[in-house]
């Protein structure tokens, strides 16, 4: 599998179209291929907004934590807002 944003972002940096991209990742799952391939790239920005259910939502785990945001030159270049749907219904939030 792959994802056509990040080839696209990707193939953009290798023929010089863009020096810095933005990925924005908003849907029900996490985008943990998309954030691994940027995870050490400072030149692109990974954002994603996603279901995370304390982890155990598809993909599940660490990586679409809060806390999950680059490493090494890429450090602070991933952003993740999870949200946890079960929590925000019973503290009466509509999804």
């Amino acid at each position: 599998l792959f994802g056509n944003v990040g080839l696209a972002a990707a193939e953009a940096q290798r023929r010089g179209w863009s020096k810095r991209t933005l990925i924005v990742d908003w849907d029900v799952h996490h985008g943990n291929g998309t954030q691994r391939m940027f995870e050490e790239d400072s030149a692109v920005l990974f954002f994603s907004l996603h279901r995370y259910d304390a982890g155990k939502f598809f993909p599940g785990g660490p990586l679409g934590h809060f806390t999950s945001h680059g490493s090494g030159e890429g450090a602070g270049y991933s952003a993740n807002v999870p949200w946890d749907v079960r929590a925000a219904f019973r503290k009466g939030l509509p999804p």
